[in-house]
């Protein structure tokens, strides 16, 4: 990957979790690579597409710059990979027992974010919140 291109992150701009993360790894990003999208907003899921709403909505996806598309586990390997500090542990990461494990870990904070690290408000009266909805059925 050439150093001008970026990483297209598409995660919930909502979830504490996913805004949290980001907070924690924008400032390694010393070389601008990463361009972080709030899939949300419905410009940047037609940005997504073909992917939908609701499998973006189960986990982080990563749009390479040569076309590939990742998610969950391999994306955030994909993400240390171009943090000059971080890039060092994915060889680590990538090794196959590990890279196992780390799918399916992140698959159960992935499946639990908001059990785990709360809605953000509004949410109605019922418990129903706009986040659980798809933007286009608002």
């Amino acid at each position: 990957m050439n150093d001008s291109a970026k990483i297209e992150i598409f995660t919930d701009g909502e979830c504490p979790l996913c805004k949290w993360m980001r907070a924690r790894v924008e400032p390694f990003d010393t070389r601008n690579r990463l361009r972080w999208l709030n899939f949300r907003d419905p410009e940047v899921l037609e940005m997504a597409a073909p992917r939908a709403y609701e499998e973006l909505n189960s986990e982080m996806h990563a749009h390479m710059p040569d076309g590939r598309w990742l998610k969950g586990y391999p994306a955030w390997l994909e993400v240390l990979r171009v943090l000059p500090k971080w890039r060092w542990v994915t060889p680590v990461l990538s090794l196959p027992g590990i890279t196992s494990l780390g799918g399916v870990l992140y698959r159960w904070l992935a499946d639990r974010r908001f059990t785990l690290f709360g809605v953000p408000p509004p949410c109605s009266p019922d418990g129903v919140c706009a986040l659980h909805k798809n933007p286009r059925q608002l």
